[in-house]
């Protein structure tokens, strides 16, 4: 009964950070426009789609999947940005559980409740599943995964986990193909380690194929309507641009480097605490290698390390690799960090204190860090409110007259606010922007610190054919009542 309340506070603590404020921190950006519009038109249109956001590779696209996951969200919420967002933090939410029920069940109860507590009070993390975008729901969806191999090297007899095996693969590559196409190789390694133990037939085969086979199943018929594009630009990026390759100069140690502040970050923010924690958990992992479950252990460690050894020879993409390519891994790596920690304190009581003292630096510095977070009036980037406030001040402002909008923002492509300007003028106030030219005119510009000369070009050409009437702010956006008096 004790653990099922610490659990409960656990779950209720990770759901409120995730939450609160929703709308004071949602960054509602490019990416954010552009998905909200694909959704609207779905929901207006009923216009039916074969894939969804672009990846950072040329002519790749995502399959549709989080499109139509965060629809009922959108619908519920008449087209609110908010309500998507709560649904995937809640979404994250039922993936810590999951997480603790994978550390119950293979490793301890200890160490589900202390990894799910890690999860939960994370900084780092919680920012991650508070991102309105398509790694986001990714946690749950790579758990369910982990979770199936995991019940099938056990030798269970039932096909489902056989099923949700393939459909966790399937739905993870269309939420971040980046970071679940190596769920794949992670997977094959596990299965083959552990192949003596394994129930192999030709149903387990079809009961996992099946499924991950018909998520592809969109993008393959975009493929085929689209002059085999999807399957062109893959070719390229794998064989014409060699993304894959060895490297023998200084690459090796810049990307470890990266790994280095990617991993140990989730769980510490200073410096000197990220040191530590690796000396003092990798002190902690050999008094206790020999002592903790094989199969478990050797299972969290393949699917940490095979992306994190992949990556190392990837050169795609001018050799980027982002924090959120391993946004399915960051999970299993605090399950491995929290059986180590928690093996070592019930099993070595001179460990014990060493543990302490990590897990209350942990907790230290992640709460610390969320109460200077979520006191802030607002964060120190573009976000909903002020976004809302400035464009509800051009309604009001305009008072049912036409109007036209010109919207700067450091990407140039205002996707974001041609969003929200659709919504509340369908929902609440009843007309759009004018696409015919007007004298009445709104502007809104985004600070730019990186590009100046940009901003300062659109400000010039604002001044060529418009005079300046007023000006108000909204925390970093500058809104702008002007009288257009040339038209063209």
């Amino acid at each position: 009964m004790k653990h099922k309340i610490i659990l409960v506070s656990i779950l209720v603590s990770a759901f409120f950070l995730r939450v609160y404020r929703t709308q004071d921190f949602l960054g509602f950006w490019y990416d954010q426009g552009r998905d909200a519009k694909v959704v609207w038109d779905l929901i207006h249109k009923q216009k039916l789609f074969l894939v969804g956001p672009t990846t950072g590779i040329e002519g790749i696209f995502l399959g549709p999947f989080y499109y139509y996951l965060i629809t009922p969200a959108y619908l519920l919420g008449q087209g609110n940005p908010a309500f998507p967002s709560v649904f995937l933090a809640g979404l994250n939410v039922l993936a810590i559980y999951l997480l603790y029920r994978i550390g119950s069940e293979f490793f301890s109860q200890p160490t589900g409740l202390l990894a799910a507590a890690i999860v939960s009070f994370s900084s780092e993390l919680i920012r991650y599943h508070r991102w309105l975008s398509n790694p986001t729901p990714l946690p749950l969806f790579a758990l369910i995964t982990f979770w199936s191999i995991l019940k099938i090297i056990s030798s269970s007899p039932r096909k489902r986990y056989w099923l949700f095996l393939g459909l966790g693969i399937g739905l993870t590559l269309q939420l971040e193909a980046a970071s679940a196409i190596f769920f794949i190789p992670s997977t094959l390694i596990i299965l083959f380690l552990n192949r003596k133990s394994l129930i192999l037939n030709r149903n387990n085969f079809i009961f996992s194929s099946l499924p991950f086979v018909s998520t592809l199943v969109p993008q393959i018929l975009f493929n085929f309507r689209h002059q085999n594009i999807l399957l062109n630009s893959f070719m390229k990026f794998l064989i014409g641009d060699r993304s894959f390759q060895p490297a023998v100069t200084d690459f090796f140690t810049t990307r470890l480097a990266l790994y280095y502040q990617f991993f140990t970050s989730k769980l510490f923010t200073l410096p000197w605490a990220m040191l530590l924690f690796v000396v003092l958990s990798l002190a902690l992992f050999l008094l206790v290698r020999h002592h903790i479950s094989s199969k478990p252990i050797v299972s969290t460690f393949i699917w940490w390390l095979t992306p994190v050894v992949i990556l190392l020879f990837y050169h795609g993409n001018k050799g980027y690799v982002w924090d959120y390519y391993f946004t399915g891994v960051y999970p299993v790596f605090i399950l491995l960090i929290a059986s180590i920690w928690t093996y070592a304190f019930y099993h070595f009581p001179k460990s014990r204190l060493v543990v302490i003292f990590l897990v209350s630096l942990f907790l230290f510095q992640n709460l610390k860090n969320n109460y200077l977070f979520y006191t802030q009036a607002l964060p120190g980037y573009i976000s909903l409110t002020p976004q809302l406030l400035a464009i509800d001040w051009v309604y009001v402002d305009a008072a049912g007259q036409a109007f036209n909008t010109d919207v700067y923002v450091p990407p140039i492509i205002p996707l974001a606010y041609d969003y929200l300007f659709l919504w509340l003028g369908s929902t609440k106030y009843g007309y759009q922007p004018s696409t015919p030219l007007q004298t009445r005119l709104y502007t809104i510009q985004e600070p730019d610190w990186e590009h100046p000369t940009l901003l300062n070009n659109w400000l010039i050409r604002q001044t060529y054919y418009s005079s300046l009437e007023t000006t108000k702010s909204f925390g970093p956006l500058t809104v702008q009542r002007r009288y257009r008096h040339k038209f063209n």
